[in-house]
């Protein structure tokens, strides 16, 4: 597995060098206390991970701190019930409603789903937050709905990088539809990382469907970070789908420039509101055209 670090100077401070790494311990000690197990020397070992690891960018330091979370819980999937009542919850009130909406519509309420996700400052996840915003209006960046929509009619092989439980039994139906007239490759990642379905879940739920195929990162990172999972996967796509903030950072860390992705993402965080200028809590769909145009300040 090759992990895509370009400079190590270019970290995550594109964003916020303060508010990345309070945001990395705020949430890693608020996990801890969560799960009961926040002791001093729980405290210390995460305080001297996320130092190991801030320099090298937010999607390693937040992989790797999960990764030290899950070693001191003794715990590789720390949030595996909150993530099976996600999915249940979503299955059972809200798939039935949507499942006939039009492509367009479908793929805006997958852009508005992506609400769920593990606490963060200023950020917290409720089962009704999520009924509440589930057709809240998408901020369009870089493209417009219609162009989204012959985008997605145009596409032969669509890639579509999974995220949060709960909003993947949207995302699925998404799928389905898209591989109605194009080929779909879903990739998730090999491990548990926060409240992201992982590949073994999604592969359980799409095994058996047509023109879908699920492939694994292979580790806890996300797929944009890991180069041999971009250039077989991703880089030749000609449309890409990516699911959550989490993917997006990964995406500007790597540097990549794919020219056909279309990001979906609720906003969760402060820097990520001013890097877009879109209001804290919008969800977006965005072109890669978009992104890619946006010149970011490095140490």
């Amino acid at each position: 597995m090759l992990i895509y670090i370009k400079d190590l100077r270019v970290a995550v401070w594109y964003l916020d060098n303060v508010e990345c790494a309070i945001c990395a311990l705020t949430s890693r000690l608020n996990e801890l206390k969560k799960f009961k197990n926040d002791d001093a020397s729980s405290v210390m070992k995460m305080i001297i991970k996320v130092n190991e690891y801030y320099p090298l960018g937010r999607s390693r330091l937040f992989a790797e701190t999960f990764n030290e979370l899950s070693k001191i819980l003794n715990n590789n999937d720390p949030y595996l019930r909150d993530k099976e009542g996600y999915e249940y919850y979503v299955q059972s009130n809200v798939v039935e409603r949507i499942r006939d909406l039009d492509t367009l519509s479908l793929l805006k309420v997958a852009a508005a789903s992506n609400s769920v996700d593990a606490p963060m400052p200023g950020y917290e996840f409720t089962e009704e937050m999520f009924m509440e915003r589930l057709m809240d209006e998408p901020a369009w960046l870089g493209v417009s709905g219609g162009e989204a929509l012959k985008i997605l009619e145009d596409s032969t092989h669509v890639t579509y990088i999974v995220d949060n439980a709960g909003e993947f039994s949207i995302d699925r139906l998404l799928i389905l539809r898209l591989a109605k007239r194009s080929r779909v490759t879903v990739i998730a990642r090999s491990l548990p990382y926060e409240t992201d379905v992982t590949y073994d879940y999604v592969k359980s739920t799409l095994s058996n469907e047509p023109n879908v195929e699920v492939v694994a990162t292979g580790s806890r990172y996300p797929a944009f970070l890991i180069d041999d999972v971009y250039k077989r996967y991703i880089e030749g796509s000609g449309l890409v789908i990516s699911k959550g903030v989490g993917n997006l950072e990964a995406y500007l860390e790597a540097n990549r420039r794919h020219g056909n992705v279309l990001f979906l993402f609720r906003v969760k965080c402060r820097p990520i509101m001013r890097l877009l200028n879109v209001p804290f809590g919008k969800p977006v769909i965005m072109h890669s055209r978009f992104i890619n145009s946006i010149k970011l300040r490095q140490t």
